[in-house]
């Protein structure tokens, strides 16, 4: 392989696929390309944490079944990492936990093994938060993981490693989770796309956490893509889809068509959770370009959804996923008032009554029938990810850290309201990077839409990016001396 072996590190994973299947590339030529980049790069930015020494051997086998004309997978060759959450058999999983680190699965996520399955080369582990329960991704086993855009910035989290990596061109693709934003935070922050599955239709099997010696799924929490090319998100969203392993004798997997575009609504900005007025901007610019287009696009929001309502339901069935990170005396303490509310991702209700869960998640189906209304009138709707871009790596305690919009301070976890808006009732999301902020940080848009429906807001985002201009590659990446690179943006 002459390329500038740093041009392939940015094809699209469906495109390196296609060229190992006509032997005008080789998986092994790639892997080496994607290693190289990663031992030049990975240094300034941290987001490939563990390399698995297997995957030469793995891509030699898989240049084998090219020469012997075998049947290919759709990502026969490509060589990926995966975020450090999703079990990797023989290959160190450790949810950023420092009681984990010597982890080693005896088997793949469910996602993950479809993936082999469908040909990829698991080639790495990106960095995580500790137990994914925060918006940076830091943690004391690898340290901090930076954002390509600015080193000084987080790229969010909690799949932050995944999304760094991937605007980097050191992944072509990616498997995160998401249960408060996880994957969508860290695209919309990190400048490429991602997709938050409907609830339910990717299996998290092999999910940590819960505990590896706890195998369970966990209410709202999604596994899904994130790539440079809605292409790519399509593509992996139908190998990982399908029922969970303890149902596939039964169950199978079918979504409709995407919708032909009619109707797609807009809800920009809130009181309760305002959206600083670049990210705005931005927005209303992706929207005007889709009417432009053709599309029926107006503000709309379905009735009886309030945004600050909306919020509650999702913080009280939120502190359900995470109650598991406190101790049990911890727990009752809070329930007794004896103990202050936590102030980790949902820790404000951890210590509520199993009473106050279910009236929470009787509302959230009430809200659920309302969503599925306003969708026999709207095929999408389009929101913000966040209120806000990256911000400045801050490691402080979670009760002293803030954001800020259009100058303004507001609450950390101000980060996770617009995406509980459609998270907590299991709709589908897509991301679609939409422009930049003042301070050059990218801002992405989500399209929301039916569940199940995942099709078409994938269809929605395709459409969207046609119309915007191509994004630039991070500033970190445009050069191959990286450490030139990184004193560019820190002087």
């Amino acid at each position: 392989m002459t390329a500038s072996d740093d041009e392939v590190c940015w094809w699209p994973a469906r495109q390196v696929a296609e060229a190992i299947a006509a032997r005008r590339l080789s998986a092994r030529e790639y892997l080496a390309a994607q290693l190289d980049r990663v031992e030049r790069l990975n240094p300034l930015l941290n987001a490939v944490v563990t390399i698995d020494e297997r995957a030469a051997a793995q891509a030699a086998d898989a240049d084998a079944a090219v020469m012997r004309g075998q049947p290919l997978g759709p990502f026969h060759g490509v060589a990926m990492t995966v975020k450090d959450c999703m079990a990797t058999a023989g290959l160190r999983t450790t949810g950023g936990l420092p009681g984990l680190a010597s982890h080693v699965p005896r088997e793949d996520a469910s996602a993950i093994a479809a993936l082999r399955d469908a040909g990829v080369v698991v080639f790495g582990k990106t960095n995580v938060p500790a137990g994914s329960g925060d918006l940076q991704t830091y943690n004391e086993l690898f340290g901090v993981t930076r954002n390509p855009w600015d080193l000084g910035r987080s790229p969010s989290g909690s799949s932050g490693g995944a999304a760094a990596a991937v605007a980097a061109g050191l992944s072509p693709l990616e498997i995160g989770s998401d249960v408060a934003g996880s994957i969508r935070l860290p695209a919309a922050m990190c400048g490429v796309f991602g997709h938050k599955p409907s609830h339910g239709l990717v299996p998290t099997h092999g999910h940590v956490p819960p505990a590896p010696y706890k195998p369970g799924n966990v209410d709202m929490n999604v596994v899904g893509p994130i790539a440079r090319t809605v292409d790519d998100l399509g593509a992996a969203l139908d190998v990982i889809a399908g029922p969970h392993p303890w149902d596939r004798r039964a169950w199978q997997v079918s979504l409709p068509p995407a919708r032909p575009l009619r109707r797609v609504a807009t809800w920009f900005d809130d009181s309760y959770c305002p959206v600083d007025a670049a990210v705005r901007r931005a927005l209303e610019d992706a929207a005007q370009r889709l009417s432009a287009d053709g599309v029926a696009v107006e503000d709309a929001r379905p009735p009886g959804i309030r945004l600050e309502a909306s919020d509650l339901v999702f913080r009280r069935l939120l502190a359900g996923v995470a109650v598991h990170s406190y101790s049990a005396q911890d727990v009752a303490a809070m329930a007794h008032g004896e103990h202050p509310p936590g102030e980790e991702l949902g820790g404000r209700f951890a210590g509520q009554s199993y009473r106050d869960w279910a009236e929470a998640d009787d509302r959230r189906t009430r809200m659920r029938a309302r969503w599925h209304q306003f969708f026999t009138e709207c095929d999408a709707i389009l929101l913000p990810v966040a209120p806000n871009t990256s911000i400045p790596h801050d490691h402080r305690p979670f009760a002293e850290r803030r954001i800020v919009v259009d100058g303004t301070e507001r609450p950390y976890w101000d980060q996770i309201v617009w995406a509980g808006l459609t998270g907590v009732s299991y709709l589908p999301s897509t991301v679609v990077p939409v422009g930049l902020d003042p301070g050059g940080t990218p801002i992405g848009l989500a399209v929301a839409g039916p569940y199940l429906e995942d099709l078409t807001t994938l269809a929605v985002a395709r459409r969207l990016a046609g119309l915007l201009p191509p994004a630039a590659p991070a500033p970190l990446t445009r050069t191959k001396d990286a450490a030139a690179s990184a004193a560019a943006l820190t002087n």
